[in-house]
């Protein structure tokens, strides 16, 4: 039979069951959700402003050196400052140019997500959760603005790459240089992955020290972790002990409407679980099945050890996150952000086994016929995130219950067989 003679509906099902159709699917609408009206768009909260001014400044006095805020000293990392300023000067003060690097690092998280979760659970886990991470309402509206939290969101996750790829040659480099991104994007919280990884290390066995040959790679690739603590040590030489003061009073800080008592740790409740919870809808159903059974794994010694390290370290990645996060008096949804991969992997692990490891077509099919309707302006952003997750879960649900219905007939039918 010639390929003229396929049916139109099965040379379009081969096509979605190819696996670079698919991810080719992801990352356009992927590219939509975050770029939507990219060319409009208004910067959300105080913060983008006042970093806009800044790196606007930057591109037209070409001082790069000096990150003010007025006469505060800014001692968060210079990297999307630097970009943000170079977007400006080659496509003018647009929104598009104040917003261009935060996207980007927005979709270069959610493509990391996508080999992360492949890496440890399969393709299929990894295309879910970089699609859940892709539709998550606080990943979008954050990083569809001037922040940080994309880039520092992006070193952590090519950090954690570079460390499961440690056998290769280039694994330790991108470690520390996932490291370096992290902390010029963000300083402290960047080096979350020098937790992490020694973490899952030592629970997998895999952990050495210095005399085997494994540790001494990762030795001799260390002080590239100093190249992004150059910044700080000029601005140390350049205004003195101000520098520890500034990060001392940014982490003590109370912002305008967030007070410090008991109603602090019902806050915290409300804008981490509650709030985001509400907002991750309906992928949260997902999450705290996902977030139940990876403890359990984690728990469990009959379990092998390499699977208990990969539970424990999604658990304790969210963990910490929270914790850091928790410690700040004045507390936002964006402080989450380091965590969403992670639990977008989480999401996605409960999903595809409910889809008994395979990849239904109607979920990228339903991905690509959504985007090309947004690509027409027929659904806009934030509605086309909510309807794809809304549809993609309502198919997963759908396809888990139809498997379920015909393994009990099928059994059923077997029985009743003489």
């Amino acid at each position: 039979m010639d390929a003229g003679s396929v049916p139109l509906t099965g040379r379009l099902s081969a096509v979605l069951e190819n696996d670079t159709a698919q991810w080719v699917i992801l990352i356009i609408a992927s590219s939509m959700v975050l770029f939507a009206n990219a060319h409009q768009a208004q910067l959300t909260g105080g913060d983008a402003v006042l970093y806009a001014k800044e790196a606007r400044l930057i591109a037209e006095t070409g001082e790069y050196a000096t990150l003010r805020f007025g006469q505060e000293l800014n001692h968060h990392g210079p990297l999307l400052f630097w970009l943000t300023a170079w977007a400006i000067k080659v496509l003018g003060p647009t929104p598009l140019a104040v917003t261009l690097f935060s996207r980007l690092f927005g979709v270069g998280c959610i493509v990391l997500t996508a080999l992360l979760g492949s890496h440890l659970f399969g393709k299929n886990t990894g295309w879910l959760a970089a699609l859940a991470l892709a539709t998550c309402y606080t990943f979008v509206r954050n990083t569809a603005t001037l922040r940080m939290d994309s880039a520092l969101t992006f070193g952590v996750l090519l950090a954690m790459l570079g460390y499961f790829r440690g056998e290769k040659s280039w694994g330790p480099p991108v470690f520390y240089g996932g490291i370096a991104v992290a902390v010029l994007a963000k300083s402290l919280p960047g080096f979350l992955p020098l937790f992490l990884a020694p973490l899952h290390a030592l629970f997998a066995g895999r952990f050495h020290l210095p005399p085997k040959k494994p540790a001494r790679t990762w030795l001799y690739w260390s002080p590239l972790v100093v190249l992004p603590l150059l910044w700080w040590g000029y601005l140390v030489l350049q205004y003195g002990g101000v520098v520890f003061s500034a990060y001392l009073d940014d982490f003590l800080s109370v912002d305008a409407g967030q007070t410090v008592d008991m109603y602090r740790i019902y806050r915290f409740f409300e804008i981490y679980f509650y709030d985001f919870g509400r907002k991750y809808l309906p992928w949260t159903v997902f999450t705290v099945i996902g977030l139940k059974t990876l403890f359990r794994t984690a728990l469990n010694s009959e379990n092998e050890r390499g699977e208990r390290a990969d539970a424990g370290l999604l658990v304790a990645w969210i963990i910490a996150v929270l914790i850091a996060g928790g410690l700040k008096p004045s507390q936002y949804q964006r402080y989450l952000i380091p965590a969403l991969p992670a639990i977008a992997i989480v999401t996605a692990v409960v999903a595809v086994a409910m889809l008994r490891d395979r990849m239904p077509i109607w979920i990228p099919a339903t991905v690509a016929v959504l985007t090309i309707v947004s690509g027409a302006g027929i659904i806009t952003e934030p509605l086309l995130s909510r309807t794809i997750s809304g549809l993609v879960f309502s198919i997963v649900c759908i396809c888990r219950f139809k498997s379920d219905s015909w393994g009990h007939s099928s059994v059923t039918t077997a029985q009743s067989r003489p």
